[in-house]
């Protein structure tokens, strides 16, 4: 069709290491583009760290040399996510067209659109705000792993966090978590006689998760061991409600999508970009605070990134 026709060419350019972006922006690239080259981003050490309005005031041959490993010829679009990606969309402006998904720490008038969640407060005419982070989860194409059909229902998913910028996963929290997973699962009628099926993230600590397991022996459970596949996220499509602990914005945006009862599970974070983003989930009924006593409903699906292909289509970026 459209996009076809003209045989848009497009880079996926992300910070080398950040997987969960690279997730978003390569979901944004596969609905949007279809066909696309990913580059990875990992440039020179003085201006790594440098802050993009910063670099934004560069004469162009210090851009220029700062990317040089990113190599022609140059593409139609550029999608870019992530500090260091960001430069490199700086540089490229005035050759390509870009994209760049979240607050990219600069005006968003240097770039064609700026994707960006709400609780970011982003303005402008070329910024597309979404509930969350978009990703390219759909629950018609997940299958439930049949090795964990076994496991007795109600099934509730817990997806852990870990350490961050934002705090850091502390002993006392695994006990918690796991005492309050218990009584969720003895106490709330909805749920008695049901199972844990859980998946940590690469932040999670191996300690932590040592003590977290301690505290919910006993339980009927299925925690990923990290040494095989991770069947995440298709394990979403058989179960009954979702844990998400609080740090995690992407996998909280991933699980509001499932139509399932999400309860957000609190671990300390007091940034206030994720008291607006868990206000906004809750105001709206996508999610609810964790509560050993919440009531199980169908909420609204979550989906933002078909609206966003609809409003760059609108655009007319292509």
């Amino acid at each position: 069709m459209k996009k076809k026709e003209k045989n848009i060419s497009c880079w996926v350019c992300v910070d080398a290491l950040k997987v969960g972006t690279w997730k978003q922006a390569e979901a944004l690239a596969e609905k949007w583009i279809k066909n696309y080259q990913k580059k990875p981003v990992s440039l020179p050490s003085w201006c790594r760290l440098m802050p993009p309005f910063v670099f934004a005031l560069l004469p162009q041959f210090l851009k220029q040399k700062a990317i040089k490993t990113i190599s022609d010829p140059l593409p139609d679009i550029i999608i870019a996510a992530g500090r260091q990606a960001v430069l490199v969309a700086l540089t490229l402006r005035h050759q390509v067209k870009t994209i760049v998904l979240m607050d990219p720490g600069v005006s968003a008038k240097y770039f064609n659109v700026v994707i960006a969640p709400i609780h970011d407060e982003l303005q402008g005419d070329n910024v597309i705000s979404t509930q969350g982070a978009i990703h390219g989860i759909d629950p018609q194409n997940l299958t439930f792993p049949k090795d964990l059909q076994g496991y007795a229902s109600p099934r509730i998913a817990v997806l852990l966090g870990g350490n961050s910028i934002h705090g850091t996963y502390e002993e006392n929290l695994a006990i918690n978590m796991a005492n309050d997973l218990r009584n969720l699962l003895t106490s709330n009628p909805a749920l008695k006689g049901g199972s844990l099926i859980i998946t940590p993230s690469r932040r999670t600590p191996l300690k932590w998760l040592e003590i977290f397991e301690k505290h919910i022996e006993g339980m009927n459970y299925w925690i990923w061991d990290q040494k095989n596949d991770n069947p995440y996220p298709h394990f979403l499509k058989g179960i009954d409600a979702i844990v998400v602990c609080e740090d995690s914005i992407s996998m909280a945006s991933e699980a509001c999508v499932m139509e399932k009862q999400v309860l957000i599970y609190p671990t300390g974070i007091k940034k206030e970009k994720f008291k607006r983003f868990y206000h906004q989930l809750f105001s709206n009924g996508y999610a609810q605070k964790f509560d050993v006593d919440a009531e199980f409903t169908t909420p609204p699906r979550l989906k933002e990134l078909n609206r966003v292909v609809r409003e760059l289509n609108r655009l007319d970026i292509l």
